[in-house]
């Protein structure tokens, strides 16, 4: 059987997309009244990482609507036939904008966590285990802090030998900064927060997600700068 995608022209499948494209562009600025298209996506470029990536294109597939339709009186006149190409990449836009980006689906789950009290070799151990440079610290689910593979590697350098456990790194870090998000933010709050961090000249370890998004709430998903490629490529 086939389907309703195959029954249709280029041309509709095209001017489909275009409107729900807009229709989310206007539910993302959060306008009632008409904004023409252009406006609306600079708009939404400022809020939105998947607009802003596929900005130019939009511009472009804008002004193919244009060519496509002939406005005529109440009528629209399909005059064009866009190519497959230009049909499938504005579809591939519109399913991006309108699919649901829960952070959940970028996050990297289980967390792996552990304590202050954990021995810093043990929590080396973990973390090349993980392949991360980074782990959660957590003491009868309250949040401590966030232990790095730099911090590690200084305490290797310089430490002194008697102190052994993740606390004692723990009491030393200075300006460390997490962001805690509940578990349904859309991932652009994530991708935003990161980007912030660093135009401050702030390093953002990590995001953290929990249930409500509390600090000490256990954790269920983490995002750190690493994961970043992924995520972006995911959004263009």
């Amino acid at each position: 059987m086939e389907s309703t995608t195959e029954k249709l022209t280029n041309a509709e499948r095209f001017l489909n997309a275009y409107a729900e494209i807009e229709r989310k562009l206007n539910e993302m600025a959060r306008e009632s009244r008409y904004i023409p298209f252009g406006q609306l996506l600079s708009r939404c470029a400022k809020i939105n990482r998947a607009v802003s990536i596929n900005e130019a294109s939009l511009r472009q597939y804008n002004e193919l609507r244009n060519a496509i339709v002939h406005e005529r009186g109440k009528d629209s006149e399909i005059i064009a036939e866009p190519t497959d190409s230009a049909t499938e990449d504005i579809e591939r836009i519109s399913e991006l904008l309108t699919q649901d980006e829960n952070i959940m689906e970028f996050a990297s789950k289980p967390v792996r966590t552990v304590k202050p009290q954990t021995e810093i070799i043990d929590a080396f151990r973990e973390m090349d285990k993980l392949g991360t440079s980074k782990i959660p610290v957590y003491e009868s689910g309250r949040y401590c802090g966030v232990l790095t593979i730099e911090e590690i590697a200084r305490w290797g350098l310089e430490g002194d030998r008697r102190s052994s456990q993740v606390t004692d790194i723990l009491k030393e870090k200075r300006n460390e900064r997490v962001l805690f998000l509940k578990k349904n933010t859309d991932v652009d709050v994530a991708i935003r927060g990161f980007e912030s961090s660093m135009n401050h000249g702030i390093s953002l370890l990590a995001v953290i997600i929990t249930e409500k998004g509390n600090k000490d709430e256990q954790p269920i998903g983490i995002i750190t700068v690493a994961d970043l490629p992924k995520i972006l490529a995911r959004l263009s």
